[in-house]
């Protein structure tokens, strides 16, 4: 199973070269957009884009997982290794889209290509941002290093680097190193710009002398390892400085694969739920249920945006009043929401707001009692399509944070529901949006003598029109159902039960 994951994660980065080109245009074209959200990070990902190809083309074989963890490495020797997680997931996102738009304009490509791009991306943001949440694991797993006794410590202090500062994440003494605790509380926190003034802080702090002591610098991806041996004078090996920090990595590794593992079985629970649909009305109930019953949210609404009126309709929901869902009728750009986030949506970026004020009409934020509020794109990767949000959060007057596994996790439930809608999209645009008045009276009687097979001559004389008349009906009627010919046009009326 392990191997076949790895081939569609290399497919996948078969894919992105095969692209490369027409993807660096489109990128160029889209920075100045994109700098206008967050500038230092948007150069920080154009640089480490160019360096990502290189690595790809000048480096085989390849893994996947190495060729990630590579780029992490080189990321941080450049930039900061604390970043901004959700300008980090639209960004991400933003990339991963390009790709499947590339594809999609590619007649040879079909569904596998698009999950291929998926997995890779999907891959990508477990490695990065799952580095960013063990921080409350940290001190265990440096109790078990001293534990293993490969040198012989005093402490130990993890340093993290953000922007251009290092910083003491904590500090792990041994019980022969006897240290108040308030002073080890005083190590932690501290900032510095050199990571040699922080070994000499600590080494005061802790007691000993400026001199005294050797201290080891051990770099472990995006953190480094201060340790402090008791003998000066002791003769370190290459081998025990590579067992620590393989002790450190494994500890790092396990629990990413754990987390992986709790989310990716989140995923898999959702898209089988998802699978047992069998028409509209059962793909919505399923969509809200799931994200309540996979997520940690308490309630969902879901709406869909019907093109044909520029308009966000209410379809169903999950823990709230679905009645009162469906009379919700909105012109969709004049929403806030809409307004101030379209282009994040678009990439299909869960959004999270600790106030829903912010972004949703205040009518609303009074009738559901809502607080912090996430907004969750669903939207169809493979079309590169946008059909709808869902509103979820945890109960009235909750007021919440989410992780950034949570938010990256969200991603793939939008687009495992976005594929399942576009799907059935005809069948759930005719039952929630109000299609029937799509097509006036006369369109539809043209319609079902065309979806009888009648040329345009033929309807116009059983019509009683002119032929001119009859071909302007037929234009109108396939713009309005974004039918490629009146032959589809009919096809489509007929699944939308428009004509019968």
């Amino acid at each position: 199973m392990e191997h076949k994951v790895e081939a569609l994660l290399l497919k996948g980065l078969d894919l992105l070269i095969e692209h490369r080109e027409p993807f660096l245009k489109e990128w160029k074209e889209l920075l100045p957009s994109l700098k206008s959200r967050n500038d230092s990070l948007v150069d920080e990902f154009d640089s480490m884009i160019e360096i990502a190809f290189q690595k790809v083309i000048n480096e085989k074989p390849l893994r996947i997982d190495s060729l990630i963890l590579s780029l992490l490495t080189e990321w941080q020797k450049r930039f900061s290794s604390k970043f901004d997680e959700n300008e980090t997931i639209f960004l991400v996102t933003t990339i991963e889209n390009i790709f499947h738009k590339l594809a999609a304009a590619n007649p040879s490509s079909n569904f596998f290509d698009h999950q291929a791009i998926q997995a890779f991306f999907a891959r990508m943001l477990d490695q990065a941002l799952l580095t960013q949440d063990t921080e409350n694991l940290t001190e265990k797993w440096i109790k078990m290093i001293m534990a293993a006794n490969i040198l012989p410590m005093k402490w130990v202090a993890v340093v993290k680097k953000e922007q251009n500062d290092f910083q003491i994440d904590c500090v792990v003494c041994t019980k022969i190193q006897e240290t108040d605790s308030h002073l080890i509380e005083m190590c932690s926190g501290l900032k510095s710009g050199e990571i040699d003034h922080l070994s000499l802080a600590i080494k005061r702090l802790m007691g000993a002398g400026k001199d005294d002591g050797q201290i080891l610098k051990i770099p472990c991806l995006n953190e480094i390892l201060l340790v402090c041996l008791e003998d000066s004078e002791f003769d370190i090996s290459e081998q025990q400085i590579e067992f620590i920090r393989d002790m450190y990595l494994r500890q790092l590794r396990l629990y990413h694969l754990e987390k992986k593992i709790v989310w990716k079985d989140a995923s898999l629970l959702f898209l089988q739920h998802l699978l047992c649909s069998r028409n509209a009305e059962d793909a919505v109930k399923a969509i809200t249920k799931g994200l309540v019953d996979y997520m940690p949210f308490n309630r969902c609404a879901l709406f869909l945006y019907n093109h044909y009126e520029d308009t966000g309709i209410g379809v169903s929901g999950y823990n709230v009043n679905i009645p009162s869902v469906q009379q919700i009728k909105e012109e969709v750009f004049e929403l806030s929401l809409i307004q101030k986030y379209l282009l994040p949506l678009i990439q299909s970026q869960p959004l999270y707001f600790a106030n829903a004020a912010e972004v949703l009409p205040k009518k609303y934020v009074q009738e559901y009692k809502l607080r912090s509020l996430v907004v969750l794109p669903i939207f169809a990767p493979s079309k590169s399509r946008l059909l709808g949000i869902a509103l979820l959060d945890q109960g009235e007057d909750s007021e919440f944070v989410v992780s950034s596994q949570t938010l990256a996790t969200l991603i793939k439930f939008g687009r495992y529901a976005g594929e399942l809608m576009y799907s059935i999209w005809d069948e759930a645009i005719q039952k929630f949006g109000g299609s029937d008045c799509l097509l006036t009276q006369r369109e539809k009687e043209v319609l079902k003598l065309i979806a009888k097979g009648a040329s345009i001559n033929e309807a116009a004389k059983e019509l009683h029109l002119s032929s001119y008349t009859v071909r302007d009906y037929v234009s109108v009627i396939i713009q309005k159902l974004a039918a490629k010919n009146r032959t589809d046009a009919a096809v489509k009326a007929l699944k939308m039960n428009l004509i019968s």
